[in-house]
């Protein structure tokens, strides 16, 4: 265990890691729609821009994952896919047209899209050696998202956005980029054939249904995160309440991810799945409801606390089903499902929704996403159980 401690010490640099990701994505996600919104792009080419980069996504994460797998060098990957998405953010200042920007989104999420799986996986290795909590790693990524979506919503009044491009370019091509090599990561004794690690995995009960569940729960994400906030401004809403939400339903993430550990080990992860599957397409459905923004905002915070559990079981899900040299590969699979085909199809479907029947019918279709998503994966357990349930009823009986 002593040759442990050193490794543990250092989650540090995890813990800065998560801070500046998600400090650069606070920086720009509440706000890039309604950027694109203001070069005067339609709602159709916002979703074709929303939907082709995960696109690049898709094929990026599994890339990316068995790069860093294969040659056991995921701190140069991590790395290289910081530094590349830093630089290709800053064309944004200049570069207007719609063809141009379709190419430069596509490739600057080549780049981005992987590293918060790399992390996750590289962080979920450290622990599983030395112990601990991932909440307790992943919940600076809340607060560094809570304090840039929220503090640049108060003060972009003015329209001009070009602040949201320097900071994700610094925060991830400087920041990220040397964090990323300080992450104190072991080589796995045994790398595992990679066509074989991938049959392992799809042949475990539950794994096909767990997948399939990522991409319909990405489509809703994409419809929700995409739309909420053009939604909320055509409300009456303001920038400043488009941070607000963001920066509500982070931070309600903290304390979940906090007790993380002790979610894990008091339920089981199918179970905080399920419950936040639902507990999405409730909240989704009652804010395309809301007749106003400030409905909104009072409902942003249930949606923190039923993220933070459904994200650390999907994640302990993704490690346990991985042999140990696979983990950044696993982890790459989940992002490359959500992240990549779930996220390119509901960000399509809420932009064409978006144009043809406005926000509510956008929110709608998230919630009913969501429920699908939780029918995919929780529907053949409870299927097998009452079938289990109707076989011991007929043998008491006879």
């Amino acid at each position: 265990m002593a040759g442990a401690n050193p490794s543990a010490s250092r989650l540090w640099a995890a813990k800065l890691y998560y801070f500046m990701f998600f400090a650069a994505i606070g920086s720009i996600a509440p706000f890039f729609n309604i950027y694109l919104d203001n070069q005067g792009l339609s709602g159709a080419q916002i979703g074709l821009l929303g939907s082709l980069p995960p696109i690049a996504a898709l094929l990026a994460n599994p890339f990316w994952g068995a790069v860093a797998d294969r040659w056991q060098i995921q701190r140069g990957v991590m790395a290289l896919c910081t530094l590349g998405a830093g630089l290709l953010t800053l064309p944004f200042l200049w570069v207007t047209d719609f063809v141009p920007l379709l190419v430069l989104v596509a490739t600057m999420f080549f780049f981005r899209a992987p590293a918060p799986a790399l992390l996750d996986s590289a962080v979920m290795g450290i622990l599983h050696q030395n112990g601990g909590s991932y909440g307790r790693q992943r919940l600076f990524g809340s607060i560094g998202f809570v304090l840039f979506s929220y503090g640049l919503g108060q003060i972009l009044g003015s329209g001009d956005l070009d602040v949201i491009f320097w900071i994700h370019s610094i925060f991830l091509g400087v920041g990220c980029t040397l964090l990323g090599l300080l992450l104190p990561l072991d080589r796995a004794a045994q790398p595992t054939n990679l066509l074989a690690g991938l049959h392992q995995m799809w042949r475990q009960p539950g794994y096909p249904a767990f997948m399939w569940m990522n991409i319909l729960m990405g489509a809703g994400a994409a419809c929700f995160v995409g739309f909420v906030g053009l939604h909320m401004l055509a409300l009456g809403g303001t920038k400043a309440d488009v941070g607000l939400l963001y920066a509500l339903n982070s931070v309600t993430e903290i304390p979940v991810l906090f007790v993380g550990r002790q979610l894990l080990a008091r339920f089981r992860p199918s179970h905080l799945i399920t419950v936040g599957l639902v507990g999405f397409a409730l909240v989704y459905g009652a804010m395309a409801q809301a007749p106003s923004p400030q409905l909104i905002l009072w409902m942003a915070p249930v949606l923190g606390v039923v993220y933070a559990g459904f994200w650390i079981a999907v994640v302990d899900y993704a490690t346990e089903s991985a042999p140990a040299s696979m983990r950044a590969t696993a982890q790459s699979l989940v992002g490359a499902a959500q992240g990549g085909l779930g996220w390119s199809i509901g960000a399509l479907a809420g932009g064409l929704l978006w144009g043809y029947a406005g926000g509510a019918a956008v929110l709608w279709s998230a919630s009913l996403l969501m429920l699908l998503a939780a029918l995919v994966y929780a529907g053949p357990a409870l299927l097998k159980a009452r079938k289990q349930s109707e076989g011991g009823q007929l043998r008491y009986s006879s």
